[in-house]
């Protein structure tokens, strides 16, 4: 397999990681702050930023690398947000 091969194996997987998240939101089978959606986008923006690079097309690094980020970054605060417990917290108790 050659390297321009590889590289749009990458890319073709990243699309799907993308749109595949994004379908299964839409039709309301997890939630935009789950981990495997967040997952799904980190994975597939960060391999078409990896192919953007390649290409050359910066203006794609910069979107696909933003959305890479901002995906990592919601993972690991997820649990640390104002009004949520902290991952591994016991739940809330009801107001009576």
């Amino acid at each position: 397999m050659t390297a321009g091969t590889v590289w749009q194996v990458a890319s073709i997987a990243g699309f799907l990681c993308l749109v595949g998240a994004y379908l299964v939101n839409q039709r309301g089978r997890c939630r935009s702050d789950s981990p495997r959606y967040l997952l799904a986008n980190a994975l597939g923006a960060g391999m078409l930023a990896a192919y953007s690079v390649a290409i050359g097309e910066w203006v794609f690094v910069a979107l696909e690398g933003f959305w890479c980020l901002a995906s990592v970054w919601a993972l690991q605060t997820r649990g640390s947000r104002p009004g949520r417990p902290a991952r591994g917290s016991p739940p809330a108790e009801a107001d009576a």
